[in-house]
């Protein structure tokens, strides 16, 4: 048995795992890069792919997952020997156990890339404009949106200013494509994927009424109540065009295409029916990650951080004493 736990924390052991761990890392980048058809539906940090599409292509992301697990065993109980030798040397400079430290918080972030890898998401694109949007557990909506372009046109820097609501409470925020809104201590990030102006409404002028109406409102024609049902846009049609549906007195019901402009009105129940403007805003298009790993992600910065600085002291120091 002490064989073995001398095998599993040898340092040589860490070595030809970390050596394999770099090795398999370069061959599944070379076997993703010339094979792209076998990984279309991979993102970010979701490891879960490789186990719902079992394939032998994938078998070098399986050894590394295997090699992984080996090197934080091997790192763990590496850093509980040093450290148990140390407390039994009665050691009690703090800086000697620096090492100790950025050990764990490597095994920390093994951890951390395991829970992100096996529990991050990505939701589908969801549109945001001017009016609250439901995000699941918060809302959202646009307040304004400034663009900088280069010369050529192309786009330079995205600033959307949004407006959340969480929990009864509201505050203000921006979002750009290097910028997202994070929510629930990191564990929540909305990504902006595409900006615009969006629809967000259509002008119909009946008669001598002008009605200002949004996807699916109700609105009365000669008695008759219409909806909105839906707005077309090129390349679908040569024009935008709206569909209206009226619900007749035996409950059946009526539908009418009328194409934007003056020149395009329809009679609908004796009533001139013009489809005269489109009303837009500014929109953005995003995605919600979420990523349950990131809080845990922090006490890897800590850890790492303090471990440096005390390596650093001690290095510091036996250069002074020397």
């Amino acid at each position: 048995m002490k064989k073995v736990y001398d095998f599993i924390k040898s340092q040589k052991l860490g070595i030809i795992i970390g050596f394999s761990v770099t090795g398999l890392l370069i061959i599944g980048s070379l076997i993703m890069n010339f094979n792209p058809y076998h990984y279309s539906g991979l993102s970010g940090e979701d490891i879960t792919f490789f186990f719902n599409h079992k394939k032998p292509i994938h078998t070098w992301f399986y050894i590394l997952f295997f090699a992984c697990i080996i090197y934080g065993i091997n790192t763990f109980f590496c850093t509980l020997d040093s450290v148990i030798r140390k407390t039994k040397g009665r050691i009690k400079k703090l800086p000697l156990y620096g090492a100790s430290i950025v050990h764990v918080g490597f095994i920390v972030t093994l951890i951390v890339h395991l829970i992100g890898g096996l529990y991050s998401s990505l939701t589908p694109p969801i549109s945001v404009s001017e009016e609250w949007t439901d995000m699941g557990g918060f809302e959202m909506r646009v307040t304004d949106l400034k663009t900088t372009s280069y010369p050529n046109g192309m786009p330079k820097k995205i600033t959307g200013y949004v407006a959340v609501r969480k929990d009864g409470i509201e505050y203000e925020d921006t979002i750009g494509y290097n910028n997202p809104v994070v929510l629930n201590n990191g564990v929540q990030a909305v990504l902006l994927r595409d900006y615009g102006n969006m629809v967000s409404s259509v002008v119909l002028k009946v008669g001598d009424r002008i009605h200002n109406l949004k996807a699916n409102e109700v609105f009365a024609i000669n008695g008759k109540k219409t909806r909105l049902a839906d707005l077309y846009l090129p390349p679908q049609y040569q024009y935008p065009v709206v569909k209206l549906v009226s619900t007749l007195e035996n409950k059946e019901t009526q539908s009418i295409y009328i194409p934007i402009g003056e020149k395009n009105a329809r009679e609908y129940f004796g009533t001139k029916v013009v489809f005269d403007d489109i009303k837009t805003v500014p929109g953005l298009l995003v995605t919600i990650k979420n990523n349950p790993s990131i809080p845990l992600s922090l006490v890897t910065v800590f850890l790492f951080s303090l471990g440096t600085i005390l390596v650093v002291v001690r290095m510091v120091g036996r250069m002074v004493n020397y």
